[in-house]
């Protein structure tokens, strides 16, 4: 049985099919998964991983915008 995730935690979206990921019981701990049985997109843990769920499903950004504020100037 699968639950929802409530809304006020933060939780990136599955980053194959773009749906809000769900929360699942096992015999052996935790699973942040994506509803969608196609995508197959899966975090497991003795715990809830949110963090590893975002940082698997985080989209790719350009770091050099950041990087030239970080410039020396001296």
């Amino acid at each position: 049985m699968s639950y929802e995730i409530q809304p006020n935690i933060f939780c990136e979206n599955c980053i194959k099919c773009n749906e809000r990921p769900v929360v699942d019981q096992g015999k052996k701990g935790w699973e942040i998964k994506c509803p969608n049985k196609t995508c197959k997109n899966v975090v497991a843990g003795p715990l809830l991983d949110f963090e590893g769920w975002n940082r698997l499903n985080k989209k790719n950004i350009t770091i050099a915008a950041e990087t030239q504020a970080l410039k020396r100037t001296a």
